[in-house]
């Protein structure tokens, strides 16, 4: 039987198309925020990279070991690594930081001196930018676009607000002339940002929300809340944002129009983890030292899990999210596990005493934030 060669090729032109199409599919961010070049640049890197077992590092605060993508991002006094599942360096860069930060979007990774005018952006392979600024750095974000967003001090304000390019160019100013920021959001398109803060009136302290287009002068939304403190604020991947106090957790939906508030009635707030494409994780304690701590997820609509019980005081929670459903890696004293929304504890395993946090890495493999090293497990 003779094979008909245009039905073979056109069998392969389906291949093809359907394989491209898939690949778009599952890299449609690369192709909205164009990062094609950064993304094959970072997987380029990767290949010729020595694998190793522990990477020595000197002393990381657990807030600078964060995800990026399925690696790591992490800053300790004088180093900041870009690190695979097999903790390949795909980056280092030495730093004079005296408080060095890292925060990261999706492809880019933004670190700046918490006490200094210096900041750096990079991507997982290379440098995209050194610069500084007037003014001392108080915190700072970056979108997986073109901008960032830093707020600093300021000569006559509070604060100031600045919106750069990644050419160290202005795209928006403002000055809080009353309002001390206490942490800032900018979104995945890098055209809007959120800042949470605390102002004074009349004797009273307030916090304060405010969202910015660059397109108006002054903020496009405000509102103030009494009786609790925000320190963290965040984009969702749909330009709805979370917002994270002492006292309650919110989740604001259309600038504003929606608020939809998780108030903790009490109970001791002990860790918080931040997931842009499913929503929050919170701990809670029912006593002052922290033992006995249960978690509770928030979803991006705010709906809420039932209680996931952990019996233990956590050092580290983080959480995940797949095609199915939400999960939270946490460690304990001498543990680290994975929690489910349906009360399951799974994976149980030991690990060293000196472990500060873990994060997630391809499949059940974790990395491990130790003193003095970071390593990788098997969960």
């Amino acid at each position: 039987m003779k094979i008909n060669k245009i039905l073979i090729i056109f069998s392969l032109i389906i291949i093809i198309l359907s394989f491209l199409s898939v690949f778009i599919f599952l890299n449609l961010k690369i192709i909205k925020t164009n990062n094609f070049k950064n993304f094959f640049e970072d997987n380029i890197n990767r290949i010729n990279k020595n694998k190793n077992s522990i990477i020595e590092s000197d002393e990381v605060i657990p807030n600078n070991f964060i995800n990026f993508g399925s690696d790591i991002a992490v800053i300790s006094k004088s180093k900041f690594m870009i690190l695979s599942p097999s903790l390949q360096k795909l980056l280092e860069i030495n730093h004079n930081f005296r408080f060095p930060v890292v925060k990261n979007s999706d492809f880019k990774a933004l670190i700046f001196d918490a006490d200094g005018k210096d900041y750096i952006i990079t991507t997982k392979s290379k440098i995209l930018n050194k610069s500084s600024i007037e003014n001392k750095i108080i915190t700072g974000k970056i979108s997986d676009k073109e901008n960032l967003a830093l707020v600093t001090e300021s000569d006559e304000y509070c604060c100031e607000l600045r919106v750069l390019s990644l050419n160290n160019k202005d795209i928006y100013k403002y000055c809080f002339a009353r309002m001390y920021v206490t942490d800032v959001a900018i979104n995945d398109s890098g055209d809007k940002v959120a800042i949470c803060g605390l102002i004074s009136e009349d004797g009273v302290t307030k916090s304060v929300i405010q969202v910015f287009d660059f397109k108006h002068e002054k903020p496009i939304f405000s509102k103030a809340f009494e009786n609790n403190i925000f320190s963290f604020i965040e984009f969702f991947d749909d330009n709805n944002f979370a917002v994270i106090g002492d006292n309650l957790a919110l989740n604001i939906k259309n600038l504003g129009e929606n608020i939809n508030e998780f108030n903790y009635h009490g109970k001791i707030l002990c860790l918080h983890s931040f997931n842009k494409k499913s929503g929050i994780a919170l701990s809670f304690s029912p006593t002052n030292d922290e033992r006995d701590q249960y978690v509770i997820i928030l979803n991006k609509n705010n709906n809420k899990t039932t209680k996931i019980k952990t019996g233990k005081r956590l050092k580290s929670i983080v959480l995940y999210n797949n095609l199915f459903n939400n999960k939270v890696l946490a460690v304990s004293e001498s543990q680290i596990f994975i929690l489910k929304p349906n009360r399951k504890i799974l994976h149980k395993k030991k690990i060293p005493i000196s472990t500060q946090k873990a994060l997630l890495a391809s499949g059940l493999k974790a990395y491990l934030l130790g003193i003095g090293e970071i390593s990788t497990v098997k969960i």
